[in-house]
């Protein structure tokens, strides 16, 4: 299920993340500086040292510009981007070899989207093949602690899908995790089919 990036670069520069995102340094850098996206490799450790970043960052900081662009805050991004690596986690247990964003790269990889429902209920939907998708989540994103504490719970909420509200009709808004007013909905797997990995 899952393919590996072969022949391409493992980590990047942030000048070489810069360019693969086409985003200016200074987006990427607030980013780090907020702790929405935590350089895998080697983060900066004073003057003169620099960032390095895996493949998993690129997509980190792709997901968190997308969430800016719709003009949520830093600190909500850095909170869906902790849940995503923990929600891979979750999957890989019952989808060997479950890696982000490779096992998103190939065209019939599972399409996964983050859902922010309400403005407040972090979902994530999962769909493989021509099934229905699940859901998975409803964290409440005003109780979520900053700091790793909070890993049990949401182990605990990804762990299991949520059955959709069969009341609702398929055109109905916000479905199928249940939204009645806002929505937004980022796709995790476009994003990352999107990534320019050759560098």
């Amino acid at each position: 299920m899952a393919i590996m990036v072969s022949d391409q670069p493992t980590e990047w520069t942030l000048t070489e993340a810069a360019r693969l995102l086409q985003e200016p340094e200074h987006r990427l850098i607030y980013l780090c500086e907020k702790g929405v996206v935590q350089p895998e490799v080697q983060d900066a450790e004073g003057r003169g040292s620099s960032r390095r970043f895996s493949t998993r960052n690129l997509l980190d900081f792709a997901v968190a510009l997308q969430l800016r662009e719709l003009e949520l805050p830093a600190s909500l991004a850095a909170t869906v981007i902790y849940v995503l690596r923990a929600f891979e986690t979750s999957v890989g247990k019952r989808m060997r070899g479950f890696r982000l964003p490779e096992s998103l790269r190939n065209p019939k990889a599972p399409d996964l989207r983050v859902v922010i429902s309400d403005g407040r209920r972090l979902y994530f939907t999962l769909r493989t093949g021509k099934s229905a998708p699940k859901v998975y989540g409803g964290l409440d994103l005003r109780k979520m602690p900053a700091s790793t504490a909070a890993r049990a719970t949401i182990d605990r909420e990804l762990a299991h899908t949520k059955a959709p509200d069969r009341r609702a009709g398929p055109q109905e808004f916000g479905r199928p995790e249940g939204s009645k007013h806002t929505r937004v909905e980022v796709n995790v797997t476009r994003i990352a089919r999107d990534l320019r990995l050759e560098g």
